[in-house]
């Protein structure tokens, strides 16, 4: 049985429809540039202009000009597309000016001399900017690959820090990716979110060692203080100006649904949604794991675990996602007897 291939279409987006508009509207303002400059070369009428009479015939150049420029236009803010556009309505006016001069009409030289030149503009305008932006891209993501390196190198020193939750951040990360894209986020959202919850636990370096890893129970004080983890986490990456949610994660993922968490009691959607989805990732990571005061636990009873707490300590709709994610055996690795 052949399986049908699922076609995405592009999201409609504000930006997209303006962007079409403006595609449009430049392509109108062309046609009436062409038909102005093709009007007013054949006619025989003159104009008065400070006391000066200058014939219509005169106007052809400006109008020429006008819509050689619309078609920059095209060429910078609508890159290959308008180039494409571009080309081939030079291609046609070329042609069409070239057969008239071969009809003896040598009126047409003008025209077709601008033309020409207004063809060259173009390749070299199309193939600068091609170039700009290609620069640009390989900085950025050198940018992006520099950004990401430092964020997994904070998430090992974390990981470090508690020698009981050895890869923590990763797994959360991982998790969160999961739910991130089971809930149809785009890839650089689900890139981000990943590179949030690395660092959600950012705080915990702020926390003295002989609490993160003592063997045994916190006490009631000890506990307090493992709580502050949050604020910590906030007070670190809040000096991040470029990234300014990449606090949400570190701030926000102890919070609970039904706003009985901390440190803020935020409650609901109030709850930043990376947040959200790393409150699940961290209790499943957290369930999953073998921790010096209990064994990991089974597959069947975390499951469990995450119905009952679902609407109290979890987001439904990130609840449904990991349970969809459990159905399609994303977690089959993690099952135990």
């Amino acid at each position: 049985m052949l399986m049908k291939k699922k076609i995405e279409l592009p999201a409609i987006t504000l930006e997209r429809v303006l962007a079409i508009l403006g595609y449009i509207l430049l392509l109108a303002f062309y046609f009436i540039s062409e038909n102005c400059s093709r009007m007013t070369s054949t006619s025989k009428e003159m104009y008065t202009v400070f006391n000066h009479l200058l014939p219509v015939a005169s106007l052809a150049g400006v109008f020429s000009s006008i819509s050689t420029l619309v078609l920059i236009c095209l060429v910078v803010f609508y890159r290959k597309v308008g180039f494409y556009t571009s080309i081939v309505i030079l291609a046609y006016r070329i042609f069409n000016l070239t057969k008239g001069i071969l009809r003896f009409h040598p009126t047409g030289l003008p025209a077709l001399f601008v033309t020409l030149i207004g063809l060259v503009s173009i390749l070299l305008i199309y193939q600068r900017n091609e170039r700009i932006i290609r620069v640009q891209e390989r900085h950025r993501k050198e940018l992006v690959d520099f950004t990401n390196s430092i964020i997994d190198a904070f998430a090992v020193c974390i990981d470090g820090k508690d020698s009981y939750t050895n890869g923590h951040s990763l797994r959360v990360a991982q998790y969160t990716r999961m739910l991130a894209k089971k809930l149809g986020e785009d890839e650089d959202t689900i890139q981000k979110f990943y590179n949030i919850a690395l660092l959600h636990d950012i705080g915990k370096i702020g926390i003295p060692d002989d609490i993160l890893n003592k063997p045994g129970k916190l006490t009631e004080e000890e506990y307090e203080i493992v709580k502050t983890h949050p604020y910590r986490g906030y007070e670190i990456l809040k000096k991040v100006k470029t990234q300014k949610d990449l606090v949400e994660g570190a701030q926000f993922h102890h919070e609970r649904f039904d706003g009985r968490g901390y440190p803020a009691r935020l409650a609901g959607e109030k709850i930043p949604l990376v947040a959200r989805i790393i409150s699940v990732a961290d209790a499943f990571d957290a369930m999953s794991s073998t921790r010096p005061y209990r064994k990991k636990m089974p597959m069947d009873a975390i499951v469990k675990e995450i119905k009952d707490c679902t609407g109290s300590q979890f987001d439904p709709k990130i609840s449904k996602a990991f349970l969809e994610l459990y159905e399609e055996g994303a977690f089959d690795n993690l099952k135990t007897e």
